[in-house]
């Protein structure tokens, strides 16, 4: 009866899959060339190609729905397209897929600060800040939040780490001026400030903006390990469909 009972299980869950009612999960073949179609998207991000990068990451996804970064990266290129609401549909998606990563709340973040939902944001900041206490763009924007909220001093206890140990950052030095000027620490603030102009004109600082690749880290495209370099490389001569051509 066991043994029955153990092939009676194997033939519904065969029957499951080829009737579309469980998950099928891609063959080797299928994973690769969704992997080389997500990886064309993250080399067309880098180009600020938005509308083309986000095709081909819907084509890494129609080859195979089971690829999370191919959802993450999706909702990056409707972010910078501002569909806003596309892409928080598709991070948080992603985020169900990857419970474990940091990129899916960091994007869903900037994605409430967009729409100016800073209680939210704050809420999708921190819980980055839990999985990695050190970065740079999460505890900016955990600031820059704050100082709109006239927080002042959890602007500058968010800050203080990040300009001692990257004196170099710009927008770091100019928001921690301006919450301790707020704050009433006139002095240190102004200091501050003079500092983050003075690095303006210097080649090695850094400054966050609002494009693609200004915004931290865990806002960048992530690429599928192994194929990126052939993926960058067929983009010399390839193209989406009444697209132009595309150089590195």
């Amino acid at each position: 009866m066991a043994i029955r009972l153990g092939a009676l299980a194997a033939l519904l869950a065969t029957l499951a899959c080829s009737t579309g009612t469980g998950p099928a999960r891609p063959t080797r073949d299928t994973r690769e060339r969704a992997y080389g179609s997500n990886n064309v998207g993250v080399a067309l991000l880098e180009q600020l190609n938005y509308p083309d990068a986000a095709e081909a990451f819907r084509n890494a996804l129609a080859i195979d729905p089971t690829l999370a970064v191919g959802r993450l990266n999706l909702g990056l290129a409707l972010l910078y397209q501002q569909d806003l609401d596309g892409a928080a549909r598709e991070v948080t998606e992603a985020a169900t897929r990857m419970p474990n990563a940091p990129e899916p709340a960091y994007v869903l973040g900037l994605i409430a600060r967009a729409q100016n939902r800073n209680d939210a944001a704050r809420g999708f900041f921190e819980q980055v800040r839990r999985v990695d206490a050190r970065d740079v763009g999460t505890s900016i924007n955990i600031a820059q939040i704050a100082l709109e909220d006239r927080r002042y001093d959890d602007a500058i206890a968010a800050l203080r780490p990040i300009v001692a140990s990257e004196p170099y950052h710009i927008t770091a030095a100019y928001v921690l001026g301006l919450a301790l000027t707020r704050a009433g620490q006139t002095t240190e603030g102004q200091k501050l400030l003079l500092r983050a102009q003075g690095l303006r004109g210097a080649s090695y600082a850094v400054t966050f903006g609002t494009g693609y690749l200004e915004q931290g880290r865990y806002a960048e495209a992530v690429a599928s390990s192994g194929l990126e370099r052939r993926a960058r490389a067929g983009l010399r001569a390839w193209r989406w469909p009444g697209a132009g051509r595309y150089r590195r």
